[in-house]
């Protein structure tokens, strides 16, 4: 491909991705809005964190089941890519195994999400706690709990749901591709190379936008900032790797 047709191949792919995100983005906002009200009134009702874990536990089984959800829907819109008419790679053993990994993922980013939420919460009330030194009203329960909920659910988790969706459906569509193709080639013998692609603006990171162009042959990982990952939003990579990532990668049989 041209460098204009892997732009146009980039755009198109991560298209089809943020209209998923911007779905799951609602229901992960509403989501962060429904916590961050419990932990408010539990705050003012107990005066304490003595139900954080709980409403911690809730919060998880919930991001779980939205982002297996996200999931599912982003590797069923991408089983478009076909490596080769010679494989099915649509079998059951192949799809068996992206949701293994997919599933794996979710948990990871469930349990951090949750205890995310919650540790702000309890940094919420020492802020508030420390301010009453100065002034003993700033830590009355309503306002401590009012503090809380304006913190995780206010303006706040518009961005968040929107990093936590974007991140995750990136991650989603990037295992989903790679798996499938690499099983094709895997069976029938392909000489598959995949390359790197950035979408090369001012929003990518610089270990990203070096990584564009990186070509290696399927099942290789690419040196990314010195980190090796088989594609974009490896869940083995880390964090400052994956988050907001918008690369993709380009196919090609030789």
């Amino acid at each position: 491909m041209t460098r204009i047709e892997k732009l146009k191949y980039a755009r198109a792919v991560l298209l089809t991705q943020d209209r998923i995100a911007l779905r799951y983005q609602k229901l992960i906002k509403r989501e962060l809005k429904k916590t961050a009200n419990q932990l408010a009134n539990s705050y003012e009702i107990n005066q304490n964190d003595s139900q954080f874990a709980e409403i911690q536990a809730q919060h998880k089984a919930r991001m779980t089941e939205i982002l297996t959800d996200l999931g599912k829907e982003t590797s069923e819109r991408f089983k478009a890519f076909k490596l080769t008419g010679k494989k099915d790679i649509f079998d059951n053993f192949v799809e068996n195994s992206i949701y293994s990994i997919l599933a794996s993922n979710v948990l990871t980013t469930a349990t951090t999400v949750s205890a995310n939420t919650v540790a702000t919460a309890s940094a919420v009330i020492m802020q508030t706690m420390q301010a009453s030194i100065a002034d003993p009203y700033a830590a009355t329960p309503t306002k401590v709990a009012n503090a809380i909920a304006n913190r995780i659910g206010g303006q706040n988790s518009v961005s968040r749901a929107m990093t936590i969706a974007r991140t995750e459906t990136h991650k989603a569509a990037n295992v989903s591709q790679y798996t499938r193709a690499e099983s094709a080639a895997t069976d029938s013998g392909l000489d598959v190379v995949v390359e790197w692609i950035s979408t090369n603006d001012g929003r990518v990171r610089d270990s990203h936008k070096n990584a564009n162009g990186q070509t290696r042959p399927m099942g290789q990982p690419f040196n990314v900032g010195g980190e090796s990952m088989k594609h974009p939003s490896d869940p083995t990579a880390s964090a400052e790797n994956t988050i907001n990532c918008r690369c993709v990668l380009g196919y090609d049989v030789r």
